[in-house]
């Protein structure tokens, strides 16, 4: 009976260290992101985080009692990163977009961003058009919704892709390229961040198209992993209830960014 005893005290030991073991896993939210993409995903030099996307996935993260365990990887690479389970959900300023509902479930939208045609300031892009842009090479980020823009709206542009937008800046500073077509808040950021890049001015900075754009930027899961995406959808909710998305807006931008209520 003592053996008995011993035999069943260890085994419920057991359970308990794996049930705890699972409830700490459950606290745990891996978050997959981007860099390279100031001011919402930024690889510092001492090679943590940093940014828009960063602090709002933490937000959500505490509203839920949990905690945020960021992935970094190219973007191109991120949705089949979740597909491959490396991560849980992705907070990288992705636009939710009838292509990518295909492949995954999006929460409610956490902002809205349209974008911006960025050039010299002695372009010769006098619109921001299919007129304007007939005959000139445009940068984009590779796999972002701004290439679906140029095929649809800038057919007569030339579009060379790049692997990040920095990648993009580089070359139109050089005057490889003509112009880059980026979200207007990263555009916005990118010119005020050296004074070498003043003499560069958005030919337009709000430039949106619901087929290429969707109806904002939202949070991706898993399809079929309904709970999360509501229990996400929750907390977006309430950090709008108690101020605090508002609070960090401002902080970053001057401004509310989450975008019209209706």
């Amino acid at each position: 009976m003592t053996i008995h005893k011993k035999t069943l005290a260890f085994a419920t030991a057991a359970l308990v260290g794996i049930s705890a073991q699972i409830a700490v896993a459950q606290e745990v939210l891996r978050v997959g992101v981007s860099s390279g993409y100031p001011p919402f995903d930024v690889l510092e030099p001492d090679g943590t985080l940093s940014g828009f996307d960063i602090d709002i996935a933490n937000l959500l993260c505490a509203e839920m009692d949990m905690t945020c365990e960021f992935v970094d990887i190219d973007w191109d690479g991120i949705i089949p990163g979740l597909q491959a389970r490396k991560f849980d959900a992705i907070v990288s300023s992705m636009g939710i977009t009838e292509d990518r509902m295909k492949q995954v479930d999006f929460t409610d939208r956490y902002y809205y961003s349209a974008s911006a045609l960025i050039a010299p300031g002695d372009t010769t892009i006098a619109t921001a058009d299919a007129a304007g842009t007939a005959g000139k090479t445009i940068g984009v980020q590779r796999a972002t919704s701004h290439e679906c823009y140029i095929q649809k709206l800038f057919p007569d542009a030339e579009m060379r892709q790049y692997q990040t937008s920095e990648e993009a800046y580089l070359d139109l500073q050089s005057g490889r390229i003509d112009a880059v077509l980026v979200d207007t808040i990263p555009g916005e950021e990118w010119i005020k961040s050296d004074p070498a890049n003043a003499s560069f001015a958005p030919v337009a900075n709000d430039l949106y198209d619901f087929d290429c754009f969707g109806e904002g930027i939202g949070i991706a899961v898993r399809q079929g992993e309904d709970d999360l995406r509501e229990n996400i959808n929750a907390a977006i909710q309430a950090i709008r209830a108690s101020g605090a998305y508002q609070e960090l807006s401002m902080e970053y931008f001057g401004r509310d960014i989450y975008g019209p209520d209706s």
